[in-house]
């Protein structure tokens, strides 16, 4: 009734033919631990979080309609609290849902946020092309994913984006949609840097930022 869901049962986040997503479902946890513990501890270390925040967008044209502009609110408070710039990420794991009109709103904020001249320097994708819509489990899963490419030095291609959406122009943008599986090669002295974005219907948006 709704229509979010993709005619061609998949998610096509940031590709040509978006449309609608796929429901899925799924649980995920991660321990939480200050670094000079888990140091202390010897435990195996696959991320530290920099910073995050939250917040909601308010009134829109509709329940499902995101506020791009709240949307580049929380990255940037995120941004901030990590005492980070733009220029440092190299990877972004959006949201990504891969419907016509949440992708391109999503860019628009993300340009906003990083609000750099810099162009394409900033890998980003969506778990979601893999898996599908987790709802409440979308944002551990991206999560997951960024610290699983952190701990294999890899970054691993966003699916069914072969053919970009073209209502998106990404040439002008921070932003290059990872299409194929590579290295994640960082400048010397920089760490490997990401944020994660997680929206949810109704309004609410988080946003993570980790080092490897």
């Amino acid at each position: 009734k709704g229509r979010f869901l993709s005619s061609e049962g998949k998610c096509e986040s940031f590709g040509e033919g978006g449309e609608g997503y796929v429901p899925s479902e799924g649980v995920g946890a991660v321990l939480l631990k200050p670094l000079s513990k888990a140091e202390a501890d010897g435990d195996r270390i696959y991320g530290v979080i920099k910073g995050t925040s939250l917040n909601h967008g308010g009134v829109t044209n509709g329940y499902t309609v995101p506020n791009p502009n709240a949307q580049a609110d929380v990255i940037q408070s995120a941004i901030k609290k990590a005492g980070v710039q733009p220029e440092d990420f190299s990877y972004l794991e959006a949201h990504g849902t891969g419907t016509s009109l949440g992708d391109p709103i999503e860019i628009v904020g993300l340009k906003k946020a990083f609000n750099s001249d810099s162009k394409q320097f900033c890998a980003i994708g969506s778990v979601k092309s893999n898996i599908g819509h987790g709802e409440s489990a979308a944002g551990i899963s991206g999560v997951a994913k960024v610290l699983l490419q952190m701990k294999h030095g890899k970054l691993v291609p966003s699916i069914h984006s072969k053919v970009l959406n073209k209502n998106i122009d990404f040439t002008n943008s921070p932003f290059r949609v990872q299409q194929d599986f590579e290295d994640w090669n960082v400048a010397d002295g920089k760490k490997r840097l990401a944020g994660i974005s997680s929206f949810g219907a109704g309004g609410s948006n988080a946003h993570v930022v980790i080092e490897a």
